[in-house]
């Protein structure tokens, strides 16, 4: 009777293993990310360009700031040059977010920011191409290239 007892339990402990393994089956495959693959869990991320450039000239008495953010797309190039007299900066950028543009120049014979001789400061939201060239020189100002300007 105890050897009865052993079969049975060893054939219940089989069918139960046999059971456990047909319902297992193979694992589950996880696809990630590809919209060309049916079987992918699509997941969405964000990817936002920051770029950043400040500049000052404190004898001419001048700051010129360039500003890309939240940009989808950034492709830009920068061209500064700084001399004792004069500040030259070209910038030339293809973006899809917010790009900002600006300077500041300050009167050279006080430097008080109450006196400010010129403030500029564009600002663009979408998708743009820009061509800017600004060129400070001690007493004098000169921007080129904003919209197509010459």
């Amino acid at each position: 009777m105890g050897l009865i007892m052993i079969k049975q339990a060893i054939i219940v402990l089989i069918f139960i293993i046999c059971y456990l393994a047909g319902s297992i089956g193979e694992p589950d495959v996880v696809h990630l990310g590809s919209k060309s693959d049916p079987n992918a869990s699509l997941f969405t991320y964000d990817q936002k360009i920051h770029e950043s450039t400040n500049h000052e000239n404190y004898l001419v008495g001048m700051s010129s700031s360039k500003n890309f953010y939240d940009c989808t797309h950034l492709s830009s190039n920068t061209y500064l040059k700084s001399h004792p007299n004069w500040t030259e900066m070209v910038i030339g950028a293809n973006f899809s977010g917010v790009g900002s543009i600006g300077y500041l120049v300050l009167d050279p014979e006080s430097m008080e920011i109450k006196e400010e001789m010129s403030r500029i400061t564009n600002l663009f939201i979408g998708n743009f191409t820009l061509d800017e060239h600004i060129q400070v020189i001690k007493g004098h100002m000169n921007e080129t290239g904003y919209l197509g300007c010459i």
